[in-house]
């Protein structure tokens, strides 16, 4: 097999697996994700999950009813839920990964929220989204001055081929709190199968070309 077609080939590859960092947010209300088809963790069992998606940090979980001068819950909602922050136990940041090929969709409940709180989101090693709670309180028309009565669901939607593989929460104050989080895993899109098909197609017809070359056969 030439050099130039090992290349073109694993290039076809390689490009259908590669991700263009694209992600769109919007706040809805509710305490739950209006998106159909989500999977959610509601952290009432007191414990974290593991498995598909996998949080680091049972420090994370606050049992119900919380606390206001810490990690007040988010309003309406009378279940355990997840909180980052600086005191009684939290950790500063806590992520989530996601096992396959990542997710398509992630949402959370979020309450009062502050400038301070941050998510981080990766597709692999790169980061594709970095948001504050400013962000987060425009997108719901609202303020970021810790208001406990304020709460919306954040919506974060994935294009042009990228996937969600970690998302991280953290805050360098109390707190940032959040509940109910969904996800949609990804699939690979029709025209990512269509470009590894090429590009394994070109690897098989390469090789076998360079076995008929170096066995010839004579009749």
């Amino acid at each position: 097999m030439s050099l130039s077609k090992t290349l073109l080939a694993l290039g076809l590859a390689g490009a259908a697996l590669s991700a263009s960092a694209a992600v769109t947010y919007s706040a809805t209300a509710g305490l739950t994700s209006g998106v159909g088809g989500v999977t959610t963790n509601t952290f009432d069992d007191g414990l974290l999950p593991v498995g598909f998606a996998t949080y680091d940090q049972l420090g994370a979980l606050i049992p119900a009813p919380g606390n206001s001068g810490y990690a007040a819950e988010p309003p309406g909602d009378l279940t355990a839920f997840f909180s980052v922050g600086v005191s009684n136990g939290q950790p500063s940041s806590s992520s989530v990964s996601f096992g396959g090929l990542g997710v398509s969709y992630f949402g959370y409940y979020m309450g009062s929220p502050d400038s301070y709180n941050i998510v981080t989101m990766y597709s692999g090693n790169t980061m594709v989204l970095q948001i504050n709670g400013s962000d987060m309180a425009a997108a719901a028309s609202q303020l970021a001055d810790g208001n406990q009565q304020v709460g919306f669901y954040m919506n974060f939607h994935t294009n042009g081929g990228t996937t969600i593989t970690q998302v991280t929460f953290s805050a360098n104050q109390n707190a940032f709190e959040s509940d109910n989080h969904s996800y949609i895993p990804a699939v690979p899109e029709p025209r990512t199968y269509a470009m590894l098909l090429t590009g394994l197609g070109l690897l098989v017809f390469s090789s076998r070309r360079s076995q008929d070359k170096s066995n010839p056969r004579f009749y």
